[in-house]
């Protein structure tokens, strides 16, 4: 979080920073990737929900490179692949795979999402702690 900062306020707050998922040991897409963090979590927000309510498999998505990551719903759990989207027709290698729950998940959303709650509250980001409100919940989980 330390490498946080708020890079525009109007006409909308927008947060840069350094964002990565590590999946079965493997950073992705690479350790100390620098992002916006709020459009990968409100992405990764909307497909732990598309998986919860539809079953569906769900990709969410770094904005900065051809990056996302596939949540596969199956029996038990789910497979989570990194895919690394050089080709837009025929997709891209999986760079790291495993599997989990959506409860998992969830929980990985909200503890992230309390992560930056606090760093805004420290700096007084009254704004960003009014979006954080909205997006923290996922009802689908309870």
């Amino acid at each position: 979080m330390d490498s946080l900062q708020v890079d525009a306020r109007d006409p909308q707050l927008y947060l840069h920073g350094q964002i990565w998922v590590t999946i079965d040991g493997y950073d992705f897409p690479e350790r100390n990737w620098t992002d916006s963090p709020l459009s990968f979590l409100g992405s990764f927000r909307a497909a732990i929900r598309k998986a919860v309510v539809t079953g569906e498999e769900a990709d969410f998505y770094f904005w900065e490179g051809a990056y996302f990551v596939k949540i596969v719903p199956r029996s038990g759990g789910v497979d989570i692949f990194a895919v690394h989207d050089i080709d837009p027709d025929e997709g891209g290698p999986v760079e790291a795979s495993c599997v989990s729950t959506l409860d998992e998940l969830g929980r990985l959303y909200q503890t992230e999402i309390s992560r930056l709650m606090t760093w805004a509250q420290k700096r007084q980001e009254m704004e960003l702690l009014r979006f954080l409100a909205r997006i923290l919940p996922l009802p689908e989980l309870d």
